[in-house]
């Protein structure tokens, strides 16, 4: 029996379809299927052609279907095409469900098995992905082997990555290509310019793909070299025109600090700038501390190119903002997001509320948030905003309103909020916290433990701060340091030098911070020889480099045990310009032991360098008035007089019972 026009007609529009590179529209594929159905003539052959159309359309779900009520077995490229389906529209879970029921495979069925891993990050289903793909005879192919090393690094597994690439015959440029961006996405920078450097020396040749991905890498090490070779093979092999290779070039040397090269490719006339062209500029110019021009190139871009911001150049923009002294820029490219709409994405909304608490416009900050989606990154920027101006007891009421309002809090919440919970330095509160962070699971994170063992530890309780620490699994040197730093400001600086020893001892390398921390233990100890041995051993055994804290604290330990002149040998000896904090440790050492002549010498200094702040006059005062010379202390007040300053009253705090979390 001869099929009707229409049904002809129906076969017809899906066998053009199938041939077409333009897939028909899903309602037009569905009303297909529906003429057919009805019809009767729904077979084998037309079946075929549904479930093509159902693919190539987007809508694998039907294509599922269809494929249920074909005759068993299907051939593989059914299969194969629904996998791609799948994966293609981000169905990942759907596709592995489909790819554990197939019982045959050809070179195809794995690369889109392994990508579907490689999304969920699912290790050992990858694993076992590959094993199938060897006992099938296919874990020669250079398609499945490219497949399975992107999988693996997407999963985090660099070494198995690295021995499916060495055991590879026939490497291509793919192959090298996921290598070398693999490694750049875990952290192997170093790793990456090395495959880079065999690629070139091998005579493999590259391409856009090649510089995309080695690019990045010469950024995150800063290897400005390299960048400028990959730069010249650039040129060579006239890559130079693919946007996205110049957009990586500018950004590379952005990182790397040569704003000039990055200008230079950006200037660059023979090319059209896209946004990310000029986004990558202005970050460029943020990233090197250079606020004016990267808001002047902003300007320029509204003003003179085609290409309108978006969310990431606003972010930057931003940045820029918060790092002037002036919160008028801020508020300017806050009504310019509005005028833009991207006052609602969620990067420009962060940084937003960032640029507001960095101008320390916490008025408006609060504003954003009331206006904004109230979203969970969005209280985190305002909790930070809140905690970096210290304002404490506003961050902590800020978060558990957010509590109220039913937003959960993450990782980068509590990382915010706990350093408020630290300056409060209320016992009960800490106990409150601690019971929120075990019952939401974040005692699971390593750094949440060592924010709540800061907690306890500026709350005075040591032996809870000590347990804690004892439940980390790995104590890395930030551990240590809270740990260390707990003790040593409590006045135990015999336990914290104990501590820092067994530190060493286990190979943890100590760093600024737990140096200084030591010294300032040291220094309210009397411990003057296990100070200095720490100093020594900052430079000689860790390779660290002192800074003005660590000057500051050697001044003060060596001032407050009357060595005074000794302590003025070292300000002498700094390799770098003493600042406020070292003279000022000098000139309260000299008022504790009421030393005129270097006194004197370290006031000259102050005044020259801080000339509004009349503590730094008050101590001088002392010192005179204590050695009873009355004339240089009317001296000092006529000055003090003469430059308009007065001293500033005293005041107390009391601080009352606020509600309890």
């Amino acid at each position: 029996m001869s099929a009707s026009p229409l049904v002809r007609q129906c076969l017809t529009i899906l066998l053009h379809s199938k041939n077409s590179s333009t897939p028909l529209p899903p309602a037009t594929a569905a009303q297909l299927h529906a003429l057919l159905l009805t019809s009767g003539d729904l077979h084998h052959h037309s079946l075929g052609l549904l479930f093509m159309s159902y693919c190539a359309s987007g809508r694998p779900f039907d294509a599922h279907n269809l494929l249920a009520q074909m005759p068993h077995p299907h051939p593989v490229s059914f299969s194969n095409t629904l996998l791609r389906s799948y994966t293609g529209l981000g169905f990942h879970r759907e596709a592995l469900i489909l790819y554990s029921q197939m019982r045959a495979f050809d070179h195809l069925t794995f690369p889109f098995a392994a990508k579907a891993c490689a999304s969920l990050r699912l290790s050992r289903h990858g694993s076992a992905v590959h094993c199938r793909a060897l006992a099938a005879g296919f874990g020669g192919d250079t398609y499945a082997q490219n497949a399975v090393i992107s999988m693996y690094m997407s999963c985090g597994d660099v070494a198995a990555a690295e021995a499916v690439f060495g055991a590879m015959w026939n490497r291509t440029a793919v192959s090298w290509n996921t290598i070398i961006a693999g490694c750049v996405k875990n952290g192997r920078a170093e790793r990456a310019l090395e495959v880079f450097q065999n690629m070139v020396s091998g005579g493999i040749g590259i391409d856009r793909a090649t510089v995309v991905s080695v690019l990045p890498a010469c950024a995150q090490v800063k290897d400005l070299s390299t960048g400028r070779a990959v730069h010249r093979l650039v040129e060579e092999r006239g890559l130079g025109a693919y946007a996205a290779v110049r957009n990586a070039l500018i950004d590379m040397y952005g990182k790397c600090g040569s704003l000039e090269d990055a200008r230079r490719v950006f200037v660059d006339d023979r090319y059209d700038k896209d946004v990310v062209s000029w986004t990558a500029m202005i970050g460029a110019y943020v990233l090197n501390d250079r606020a004016n021009e990267a808001l002047a190139l902003g300007c320029e871009m509204l003003m003179a190119s085609e290409a309108w911001p978006n969310g990431v150049t606003m972010a930057y923009l931003l940045s820029a903002c918060s790092s002037l002294p002036s919160g008028k820029h801020a508020k300017c490219t806050h009504a310019l997001c509005f005028r833009l709409g991207l006052e609602s994405d969620i990067v420009v909304e962060t940084a937003l509320l960032d640029a507001h608490a960095k101008c320390n416009n916490l008025k408006l900050m609060e504003l954003t948030v009331e206006k904004g989606s109230r979203r969970t990154e969005t209280w985190n920027a305002a909790i930070s905003g809140y905690t970096r101006r210290k304002r404490v007891k506003k961050a902590i009421e800020w978060f558990k309103q957010m509590i109220a309002e039913s937003v959960r809090p993450d990782l980068a919440t509590m990382a915010s909020v706990l350093p408020s919970y630290a300056e409060s330095a209320d016992l009960v509160q800490a106990k409150n916290i601690h019971c929120y962070l075990l019952t939401c699971g974040f005692l699971g994170s390593a750094d949440i433990t060592t924010g709540l063992i800061d907690v306890y530890a500026k709350a005075g309780d040591l032996d809870t701060a000590w347990a804690l620490f004892q439940c980390l699994p790995e104590k890395d040197v930030v551990a240590w340091t809270t740990v260390i730093v707990g003790y040593g400001m409590h006045g135990h600086a015999q336990t914290a030098i104990l501590l820092y020893d067994k530190m060493v001892e286990l190979g943890v390398k100590p760093n600024n911070v737990t140096i200084a921390s030591l010294l300032y233990s040291c220094s309210h100890a009397g411990m003057i020889d296990g100070g200095l041995r720490l100093f020594n051993d900052m430079r000689n055994v860790h390779g660290l480099m002192p800074n003005a804290e660590h000057y500051s604290c050697l001044v003060d330990m060596l001032g407050r045990a009357g060595r005074i002149e000794e302590a003025y040998r070292f300000i002498v000896d700094m390799p770098f310009e003493p600042g406020t904090s070292v003279w000022g440790a000098l000139l309260g050492a000299c008022v504790l032991h009421e030393n005129v002549e270097f006194g004197e010498v370290a006031a000259k200094h102050l005044f020259e360098l801080e000339p509004e702040s009349t503590g730094n006059y008050v101590l001088l005062g002392k010192i005179y008035a204590a050695t009873h010379r009355w004339g240089n202390v009317q001296d000092l007040r006529r000055m003090m007089a003469e430059r308009g300053l007065c001293k500033e009253p005293g005041s107390s705090l009391i601080d009352s019972r606020c509600e309890l979390c």
